[in-house]
Formats: structure tokens, C-alpha cells, sequence
């Protein structure tokens, strides 16, 4: 949304970047957002807003995150430069029902550019009061999406108003938002992975495994009602008649077979393998299987007990975090700038 066009000139600061020192304070931010940690990201995105006026001249930045209902910025993050008093933090709390003009307009990747709070749209009067209450002169804002739902928005403030906002700025802020809804999303996604495996140990904990016993003997398996419903077998059938390896799947077969075989061979104290096992709707679930086989003085297979536990769900969260990393990849192989990354014994991790 834009509300006056016009170039945006800016006096240098004392002290400002150079050009190139700048370029690559964008591409650090860059960089940094889309690879947040999900145990520290809100002190990674402060230190990022930190440093943010400074790479886009603004005198502000800040970045407001929505509730999980969408309802509420739950939380604001911001930064001035020099001796601005804007103070956008105080966003903190207020629903979006106390902005309507700027809730209908926020979408992801999508800009909204104030050039004046004073001299703003009509049909935003009060919003424009209240932004320059906050001595917010001038703003240009960016909503982001996680998941499909905006997330929040990111904006940078100047103090007093200005002739506009320039072009870079506007695509510096799109590709900002873009790394910014990435990085979010890998934290969403790797919180609910955790959730996830903290789930599965507590079902394996309560015993809620799917458990087969093979007898050796007379050559059928016993199932679980957990492993029977896991498959989708009919949990009250007690003469359920199948060949294990029938189920793995066929990219799977010869990893599990030789696992198993190595461990009736004595080589290996248990069978422990993932694989795709084939639901009875026919779809492939994923599988974390361990197994302890019982042998006579003979070394002849007495019984095989095994135990199974369904990780579909958190596969698929692995793959999601997998193709988010190819996504910053592929955007870190665009940027014009040469990046490169480190461990903390400066050996190189990435390059571009």
C-alpha cells in the first residue's frame, strides 16, 4: 500500500558504512535471520534489529510477532539509532483489532509505506495519530507468513517524515521478510519436532509400543493390539497370518535383512533399524523397530521379540526442516555477495 511515491534522501551520518560495509551488514541480517536457534531466536532477532538501522539508514527497526490466535502482537522487538525517540515496542499487547487499517493491508510480502504520519489516508487518521505518538514519522512495513498465517510484520521508522522511501529499500525489505518467515518457520518446525519426540518417548515409556513375538518353532508372530491398530489390522483378530519382511518396503528390505541378519549371527547385541512399513490403506509408515532374538545351545532361533513405534509424523517434520534449509540455501546462492560460514574452529561450513 503505498500512500505518497516519491525518492527518499537521506544525509549520511557521521560515522555511516560505506557502501560495501553496508551490503554486507544486509547480508549478515540476511543470513542470521533465516538461521535461528529455537531456544534463543528472540535474542538472535534482537541482536538483528540491533543492526538493522543501521543497514537501511532508518533511525528505528523493529519486528512485532502475533499470539498463535493471530489476535494479539504478543510481542515486540526494537532498536533506535543514535538519539530517535521513536518507540515502537509500545505496540506490545494491542490487539489487531486496535489497527484495523493496517490489519487489512498485511499480508505476506506485501509493503506498506507511510510517508507521513500527519498527512496520511483519511480512513487512517487514528492510526496515523497514534504512529506519530510514538514519534513515528514515517514507516515502512512488511508482513510475513508462517505456515500460511501471518506471523507478524517488520518495519524501519525515521522519526520525521520524508519525501518516500527508496526502491532498495522496499526489496531489501521483501527479501528481510522472506528470510525472516523462513528462519521462523524452521523454529516452529523444530519445537514441534521436539514435542513430537518427547511424545514418543512418553508412549514408549507407558508401553504403548506395537510388540511382535516370532516363535521359532512354529513359525508365527505374534501382534500387539497396538501394533495391529498401528497398521491397520483389526486390533480383536488373533489369527493375523503375515511375513514381516512382506511389509518393509522395497528401498528398505536389504538394509533390514542384512541389520538382521547381523544380529542372529551374534554380531550385534540388537536389531534396531527405521524403515517404511506398508499400512493396510497401503500407505508407507515410518518405523523405529528393535529387536532381541532368543537363541538355543545350538544357536537355532528360539523366538524373536520385537518392538515397533510409528515416526511418521516426525519424519515428515525432518523432511519440512530439510527442504526449509534447501529454500536459505538457494536464497544465499542468489544474493550477490560472497558468503561464507564457519564453526567456531573457523573451519568452512558453507560458501556461495
Amino acid at each position: 500500500t503505498t500512500v505518497t511515491p516519491g525518492p527518499h534522501h537521506r544525509k549520511p551520518r557521521v560515522g555511516e558504512r560505506t557502501r560495501g560495509a553496508v551490503d554486507a551488514l544486509q547480508t549478515k541480517i540476511t543470513v542470521a535471520i533465516q538461521n535461528l536457534d529455537s531456544s534463543r531466536y528472540l535474542e538472535q532477532l534482537q541482536a538483528n534489529i540491533d543492526e538493522l538501522p543501521e543497514a537501511t539508514g532508518a533511525d528505528a527497526a523493529f519486528i512485532a510477532l502475533a499470539s498463535g490466535d493471530g489476535r494479539e502482537i504478543e510481542t515486540v522487538l526494537s532498536s533506535s539509532a543514535g538519539f530517535a525517540r521513536c518507540n515502537p515496542e509500545v505496540l506490545a499487547g494491542e490487539t489487531f483489532d486496535d489497527w484495523p487499517w493496517l490489519r487489512r493491508r498485511l499480508g505476506h510480502l506485501r509493503v506498506i509505506e507511510i510517508v507521513d504520519t500527519l498527512d496520511g489516508p483519511p480512513a487512517a487518521s487514528d492510526e496515523m495519530r497514534r504512529l506519530d505518538e510514538l514519534h513515528i514519522g514515517a514507516t515502512l512495513i512488511i508482513g510475513f507468513a508462517v505456515h500460511d498465517k501471518i506471523a507478524g510484520f517488520l518495519g524501519i521508522v525515521d522519526e520525521k517524515s520524508n519525501d518516500g522511501w527508496e526502491a532498495h529499500l522496499h526489496l531489501l525489505m521483501k527479501l528481510f521478510g522472506s528470510s525472516l518467515a523462513a528462519g521462523l518457520e524452521r523454529v516452529q518446525d523444530r519445537v514441534r519436532l521436539d514435542e513430537l519426540q518427547e511424545r514418543n518417548l512418553l508412549v514408549s515409556l507407558t508401553a504403548n509400543d506395537g510388540i511382535w513375538d516370532f516363535d521359532g518353532e512354529t513359525k508365527r508372530i505374534r501382534l500387539s493390539r497396538r501394533w495391529k491398530t498401528m497398521l491397520g489390522y483389526d486390533a480383536d483378530d488373533d489369527d493375523v497370518l503375515l511375513d514381516w519382511y512382506n511389509l518393509v518396503h522395497p528401498d528398505d528390505i536389504a538394509r533390514v535383512q542384512m541389520q538382521m541378519r547381523e544380529h542372529l549371527a551374534g554380531n550385534l547385541p540388537l536389531f534396531e533399524s527405521v524403515h517404511r512399513m506398508k499400512h493396510q490403506n497401503g500407505e508407507w509408515r515410518w518405523m523405529k523397530s528393535r529387536a532381541k532374538a532368543m537363541l538355543d545351545e545350538n544357536g537355532r532361533l528360539m523366538r524373536l521379540l520385537g518392538v515397533e513405534v510409528d515416526i511418521t509424523e516426525g519424519k515428515l517434520y525432518e523432511d519440512a526442516l530439510f527442504r526449509e534449509k534447501e529454500s536459505a540455501q538457494i536464497t544465499l546462492q542468489s544474493i550477490g555477495d560472497g558468503v561464507i560460514t564457519t564453526d567456531a574452529n573457523s573451519m568452512v561450513e558453507y560458501i556461495n
